[in-house]
């Protein structure tokens, strides 16, 4: 009888250990995923267009590669770091992008539930450079067009596409139009990886 008990308090104790070892595991995840929703917001859920820039949240590391006369692209020296965050509505979506040079810009933007596209405002305070652009899912990828360049002054229009690899890499193409976007020449290469 003894031993029956002694059998029966081991095996209530295992069955308490893993219980309170997958409790305690459970409260470190959702302690982990709350703060990550916490760090760079995100999106309202009775808009669901919002969770398309999901993907975009966190801190990159970026590099690029510039197209060359040759037709060949060269890496850049630069990295850039870019950070993406919802703001505390949880329907505006700003992004930083910040260089060890000092470069910064910055826009937000949000979902235009009527034309069913981004709308974003781009500020680069340093060069006085303020504009307006749009972005959309385009074959599944996200696709902004900036009507004059980031300036609205340039003789181009740019568009950029950024094809999503895996959670935590992503590809953006950048590219050049000179003829009011009838034809696009592909000039740069962003390479992005996530950090945080």
């Amino acid at each position: 009888m003894v031993q029956r008990i002694c059998v029966i308090l081991v095996f209530l104790q295992a069955i308490f250990m893993k219980t309170f070892i997958t409790v305690i595991a459970f409260f470190l995840y959702l302690n982990l995923f709350s703060q990550s929703q916490t760090d760079f917001g995100f999106a309202d859920k009775s808009i669901p267009e919002l969770s398309q820039f999901e993907y975009y949240r966190g801190v990159w590391h970026t590099k690029m590669e510039m197209k060359q006369e040759d037709g060949t692209f060269k890496k850049l020296d630069a990295v850039a770091t870019v950070k993406g965050v919802f703001l505390k509505d949880h329907k505006t979506f700003q992004s930083q992008f910040t260089t060890t040079k000092g470069f910064f810009s910055t826009d937000v933007r949000t979902f235009n539930t009527t034309r069913k596209e981004w709308k974003a405002l781009f500020l680069n305070a340093n060069s006085q450079r303020w504009h307006e652009f749009t972005s959309k899912i385009v074959d599944g990828k996200m696709t902004t067009i900036v009507i004059g360049g980031y300036s609205g002054k340039e003789k181009f229009d740019v568009k950029a596409i950024d094809n999503v690899i895996s959670d935590n890499n992503y590809q953006r193409n950048i590219y050049h139009s000179y003829d009011k976007m009838k034809t696009w020449t592909l000039v740069y290469k962003m390479y992005a990886k996530k950090v945080d």
